[in-house]
């Protein structure tokens, strides 16, 4: 089982900060650089770039700096299991800097398993082992990416969080052009990153994530169908009745029935 050490978040210092551990620290660290820095590795000097990751081995040696006027990173010190090598199925390595493409999915696991470890649950050890593990697999996709053939999408980490509230917040949205204004992007070029990135499109999207709530909706509410329409987006209910009818090949009355 994993287990949680110790974790800290957006840790600042200054220009003449440096960690020398030549015999490891007794267990894994996990570093997330948020400024460029400079670490020793396989007994060379790299230049680690900002919003990169590095996971150390059991006592493997932990050298770092800083390269610049300020230092900030992340930090966890844990024990990874090496023996069930898990680690392998993350693709993440060991004692090698790999520049991440989803350090903001990353940092959302990291601030949930800030919180889970001042709580006092039953279960919390087994959280943090799945929170760890789920933590390390996302760094291995982000690591995996970034070193790809492929071109990196600066704006994988914030259409991946969009497209999560696309489907989690449905009715938030009125458009692709309302979307692709809250990440700056013209309408054109946003819908062909969106394609790109998950092989659909963001217009797609939004239908499915509707139909899918108005589908829960029907199941598991009272709720009329002109309340549901308007809750899954739909200026009117004959317009939402129309496109659930072409989705589903039933009525809202008749998914409710039979549902």
């Amino acid at each position: 089982m994993m287990k949680l050490h110790a974790i800290g978040m957006n840790y600042r210092h200054n220009g003449d900060f440096e960690i020398i551990r030549p015999n490891g620290s007794g267990d894994n660290l996990l570093l997330i650089f948020k400024t460029a820095a400079q670490a020793d590795l396989n007994n060379e000097t790299v230049r680690v770039m900002p919003d990169s990751a590095l996971l150390y081995s059991l006592n493997a040696p932990q050298i770092y700096r800083a390269c610049g006027n300020l230092y900030v990173n992340h930090w966890i010190h844990m024990d990874c299991c090496e023996s069930d090598n898990f680690h392998l199925e993350t693709g993440l390595p060991f004692n090698k800097a790999v520049k991440l493409t989803n350090v903001a999915e990353a940092e959302d696991i990291m601030r949930i398993i800030g919180r889970e470890e001042l709580s006092d649950l039953r279960s919390k050890e087994r959280y943090m082992d799945l929170l760890i593990r789920m933590l390390l697999l996302k760094l291995g996709d982000g690591c995996r990416c970034g070193s790809s053939a492929e071109t990196v999408n600066p704006h994988r980490a914030a259409l991946t969080v969009l497209r999560a509230e696309i489907y989690n917040s449905v009715g938030q949205f009125s458009s692709v052009n309302e979307i692709a204004a809250k990440v700056n992007l013209s309408p054109s070029y946003f819908q062909r990153l969106y394609k790109e990135l998950f092989g659909v499109s963001c217009y797609e999207d939004m239908l499915s994530a509707r139909i899918k709530a108005a589908g829960y909706y029907l199941k598991n509410t009272s709720m009329s169908v002109k309340e549901i329409a308007a809750a899954c987006g739909y200026e009117n209910d004959v317009c939402f009745m129309r496109r659930f009818r072409l989705r589903t090949g039933m009525t809202p009355t008749e998914y409710r029935e039979k549902n």
